[in-house]
């Protein structure tokens, strides 16, 4: 899962600890760098990395996920809506997710915060492999 930020604001691997903590107890964040391992109830449960322009990872998960919206099928607006974000993107917050819990439910909804956070603090969408990109209102425009 990504979310794409367009905010000039970037995302840092503080601001999403500080969020997870602030979400309630249970929730533990090592951060090194730009990157950010996530522990729920003790399970390992992701590990999120910041993209930003420079790295060499950013342009190269950028020209990714267009080359996959390029190809979806869908709303000729809101595959321009997801276009667009994608150009105008300052941070990628790509969360590996690795289910550390043993269920899947469980896991992603124990992330959930940190989405929440990300869409009430910065500007962007949601992308989920096999899905597609998602708002704060739901989905935007599948890509499988």
């Amino acid at each position: 899962m990504r979310f794409v930020s367009t905010d000039a604001h970037r995302v840092t691997a503080t601001q999403l600890r500080n969020a997870l903590l602030a979400a309630g107890a249970g929730y533990d964040v090592l951060i090194d760098d730009t990157v950010a391992t996530i522990i729920h109830d003790g399970a390992t449960i992701a590990h999120v990395e910041l993209n930003v322009p420079g790295d060499g990872l950013f342009e190269q998960e950028r020209e990714e996920l267009t080359e996959s919206v390029t190809g979806a099928e869908g709303d000729g607006s809101n595959k321009a809506r997801v276009l667009e974000a994608l150009r105008n993107a300052q941070t990628i917050v790509a969360a590996q997710i690795l289910y550390g819990t043993g269920n899947t439910d469980a896991t992603l909804a124990s992330l959930d915060p940190l989405w929440t956070w990300l869409f009430q603090n910065r500007r962007g969408l949601l992308q989920a492999d096999s899905e597609g990109y998602y708002d704060a209102e739901g989905l935007v425009l599948e890509v499988e």
